[in-house]
């Protein structure tokens, strides 16, 4: 298994305490691994169409100014949250719509994990997580690690001590694992493997742990448990009793006719969960999402 760690991490910032947990969540990683932050601020304004192209040419001078202002607040807002001993990362303030401008800022600057807070909301399964996380999950193409409300307040320098990764016998729970075991090297934590047996016929895993290097077993602590129930409850039950600072979970998006969907299991632990959640995507093909009629 070759491990894995994040080299440039997006902090998407809206001068919110969710956010600005994430991104302490985003230093911390970095500070482990050695990966570069870019922190972005987005905001989105249309002028409406009856203006005058004198008036447009006004606001936009106004937005110029705003932006120069809201690079300085966001760099502030770094230092308070990050502390003096922290490295200052970069800062963006760009003008669109956040999620958009989220996947988009991703992309150009090679990020390979973002992370953020998201304002959960209850109702159906596509805006439980709020709207920009919830497009943001749902669109990825590399690991998001979301901060909800019910998060508990970090420690100052925060520090990432437990870890929780479920696995099923999938090539989605094995690249979680990558992320987990790496994560838990690298941060000197513990490791503790969860697989729930929900009593199909292929759900038994002989030896968690043989799935982890000799080597990343020396080098950090690892726990094998097995629980048995269904998946979502057991993983959130699992993470409450354990008091995890940061569950890792792998996720399959799948076609929905033009859209994508998360599985269910995953969504609802990200809904969930009593700590941030780092969620490891992977897409299927057209041709095998077409042979799926059930979500995860």
């Amino acid at each position: 298994m070759q491990l894995e760690h994040p080299r440039h991490i997006l902090a998407p910032v809206d001068f919110s305490e969710l956010s600005a947990l994430a991104l302490q969540y985003a230093d911390a990683l970095s500070r482990c691994s050695g990966a570069r932050v870019t922190v972005l601020h987005a905001s989105s304004f249309e002028a409406p169409p009856y203006f005058t192209q004198a008036q447009l040419e006004e606001l936009q001078s106004r937005l110029r100014a705003a932006q120069r202002q809201a690079e300085r607040e966001l760099r502030e807002f770094v230092r308070k949250n990050l502390g003096p001993g922290s490295n200052l990362p970069d800062v963006r303030v760009v003008e669109g719509r956040p999620a958009e401008t989220i996947l988009r800022t991703a992309a150009e600057i090679g990020a390979d994990l973002i992370a953020m807070g998201t304002h959960g909301r209850s109702g159906w399964n596509r805006w439980m997580l709020g709207s920009v996380a919830e497009r943001v999950l749902r669109e990825a193409e590399i690991p998001v690690l979301t901060v909800r409300s019910n998060a508990p307040p970090p420690s100052r320098p925060l520090l990432i001590r437990n870890i929780l990764c479920p696995v099923n016998d999938t090539p989605i729970a094995r690249r979680a694992l990558e992320y987990a075991a790496e994560m838990a090297r690298c941060l000197n934590a513990t490791l503790t493997l969860l697989h729930v047996d929900e009593g199909r016929k292929p759900d038994t895993i002989p030896d968690l742990c043989a799935w982890v290097p000799a080597e990343q077993r020396r080098r950090c602590r690892i726990r094998e448990i097995v629980r048995r129930g269904e998946a979502a409850r057991e993983i959130v039950a699992q993470a409450a009793e354990e008091g995890c600072d940061l569950l890792v979970i792998g996720a399959q998006h799948r076609r929905f006719f033009d859209s994508t969907v998360i599985g269910s299991t995953s969504v609802r632990v990200v809904r969930y969960a009593p700590c941030p959640v780092l969620t490891v995507v992977a897409r299927e093909s057209a041709r095998t999402a077409q042979s799926h009629t059930e979500p995860n």
